[in-house]
């Protein structure tokens, strides 16, 4: 039902497949490489990558460096992420919280705001984390 998401941020995939709305250096699939933010500031709706990332089928994985920006509008914002390490999650450009990822695929908070909101998120990934799905709530 379209009208109960109209104000926020759709839910995004991180597949090579069903990734819409992302910026940046140009997906290269199933190999690792390095991205780079793009210039300026992040178009609502959008996400970008930063650092070296393989963009699989169902999920990315973490290299060295790897770093995601998402320009959303919602209450909070959840990612997906399966593996074994920490997520530290900035919101416009402050450090809110570190994450300890652990296992199989879980869908972890990474904001909680009292209403919906711009926001510009950026997360610094450990790596071999796999990323997987945006929802935002």
């Amino acid at each position: 039902m379209d009208d109960l998401t109209a104000d926020r941020t759709p839910e995004a995939y991180l597949s090579n497949l069903r990734i819409r709305g992302c910026v940046g250096t140009s997906l290269v699939d199933d190999k690792p490489t390095a991205y780079s933010f793009p210039q300026g500031s992040l178009p609502l709706d959008k996400l970008s990558l930063d650092g070296t990332w393989t963009a699989g089928y169902e999920h990315f994985v973490a290299g060295p460096d790897a770093r995601l920006a998402f320009a959303y509008r919602a209450k909070n914002a959840n990612l997906v992420l399966a593996g074994t390490g920490k997520v530290t999650v900035l919101v416009n450009g402050e450090t809110t919280r570190t994450i300890d990822v652990s296992g199989s695929p879980t869908l972890y908070r990474l904001t909680d705001d009292r209403s919906a909101r711009n926001a510009h998120l950026e997360l610094r990934l450990d790596e071999g984390l796999q990323a997987y799905a945006f929802t935002f709530g």
